[in-house]
C-alpha cells in the first residue's frame, strides 16, 4: 500500500468515514473516528480502501453479520483485507469471513 498522502488526523479520519458512509449519524461517525484514531490500527490509506470496499459490499457482509453498526463493518473489512486468515479467530468466524471474502466486489 502506498504511503499516506494526507496526515492521519482525527479530522481526516472523520472525512473518510463521512464520505463513504454519508447516511450514518454524526455521533456514530465521531465515535468510530475517535476509536480508529486512538487504536492506530489503520493507516489513513488503509482506512480509505477498507471503507471503499465495505461500502460497496454492505449487502454481502449483512448476509453473515446481522449487526449493522459501522464498527462491525470496519472490523470485518480490516480482517478480510489486511489480516492473515490464520488470525481470523474461531471456526465459525473464519467461515463467515471466508464467505464474505469470496463475495466481495472490488
Amino acid at each position: 500500500m502506498r504511503p499516506d498522502v494526507y496526515p492521519r488526523t482525527l479530522e481526516n479520519i472523520k472525512a473518510v468515514l463521512l464520505f463513504y458512509f454519508p447516511k450514518r449519524s454524526h455521533s456514530e461517525i465521531d465515535k468510530n473516528a475517535e476509536r480508529i484514531y486512538d487504536e492506530r490500527k489503520f493507516k489513513l490509506n488503509e482506512l480509505e480502501y477498507c471503507c471503499e470496499v465495505v461500502s460497496k459490499n454492505e449487502d454481502v457482509i449483512r448476509r453473515y453479520y446481522k449487526m449493522y453498526e459501522l464498527n462491525i463493518l470496519l472490523i470485518v473489512g480490516y480482517d478480510v483485507l489486511f489480516k492473515d486468515e490464520k488470525k481470523w479467530g474461531g471456526t465459525s468466524r473464519r467461515e463467515k469471513l471466508r464467505g464474505i471474502k469470496a463475495g466481495l466486489v472490488f
